[in-house]
């Protein structure tokens, strides 16, 4: 019993960083505006009406999601080409699986893909 709510205890606090790191990606101010959230005071899980709202954000400032990751793809130390970048950044997505729908997923990519054929 104990491992199980370990482990749920650990899904949930992902969630909640997820939900953090995201609101960063996605401009704070208007992050937490947009879904009526407190800085600081996070969920762990957002409600029905938060996700679509969520997903809505995403979709109005992809641009600044795909910037903002490329951004840290290249300030890694651990990405050293295109191949490198693209385990990155597909990292980066599975952690925001439950945030992203596939749809913006693969508009991230392809916005990725437009970045690195600069590189």
């Amino acid at each position: 019993m104990w491992p199980a709510l370990i482990s749920f205890g650990r899904a949930l606090m992902s969630r909640r960083i997820a939900i953090i790191q995201l609101s960063r990606l996605l401009g704070k101010e208007e992050f937490y505006r947009y879904l009526s959230l407190e800085d600081g005071s996070e969920p762990e899980e957002l409600s029905g009406e938060q996700m679509a709202r969520l997903r809505f954000l995403v979709d109005e400032r992809l641009e600044e999601l795909v910037r903002g990751l490329a951004g840290e793809v290249v300030a890694s130390d651990d990405v050293t080409d295109v191949v490198s970048g693209v385990a990155y950044l597909e990292d980066r997505l599975s952690f925001f699986s439950e945030l992203l729908t596939e749809g913006q997923k693969e508009k991230v990519r392809d916005g990725f893909r437009s970045f690195s054929s600069r590189w």
